[in-house]
């Protein structure tokens, strides 16, 4: 007598397969989903700290050369120089910094990402300026940063 041999897979076998399979895949895509959102946020925090950094130093030099500054409303800083006026105005995510120069009718723009912050403008008593960020406001790792200048003279 001859045995039978058997050709192929069964229909257990191959659902057994494709179920295998399917875990595999499904790890796989949430662990690529979760880098991305880990390169998402490590993007974010870079950026943040670059932008604030080139605020920071922005900022410093226009109210240390300012002859008068002042805020007309809660999102907007006017520093006004010898020859031109500077604005910073509090967007989402952003700070954009304006300069207008009267005398060539020239405007230049510039800003500095903040992604997930919260910006606050102040003047105090002192003739100083402070600009409060919250960063990743209302997570658990949120951050404060403040940048504390005298009006038209170095710290």
């Amino acid at each position: 007598m001859r045995s039978r041999r058997r050709k192929g897979t069964s229909l257990i076998e191959t659902l057994v397969i494709i179920v295998i399979g399917g875990i595999v895949v499904t790890l796989a895509i949430k662990l690529l989903h979760q880098s991305q959102m880990n390169a998402r946020q490590a993007q974010d925090w870079l950026d943040l700290e670059k932008g604030v950094t080139r605020l920071e130093t922005q900022l410093r030099q226009d109210v240390r050369d300012a002859d008068e500054v002042e805020l007309p409303d809660d999102q907007t800083l006017v520093i006004s120089l010898r020859d031109s006026s500077v604005s910073y105005t509090i967007k989402k995510g952003l700070v954009e910094r304006t300069q207008k120069a009267p005398v060539a009718d020239q405007v230049q723009r510039e800003g500095y990402r903040l992604p997930k912050s919260r910006v606050t403008f102040s003047l105090s008593d002192a003739d100083q300026v402070r600009v409060l960020i919250e960063a990743n406001q209302g997570m658990p790792s949120s951050e404060e940063y403040v940048i504390e200048q005298t009006i038209g003279r170095r710290p």
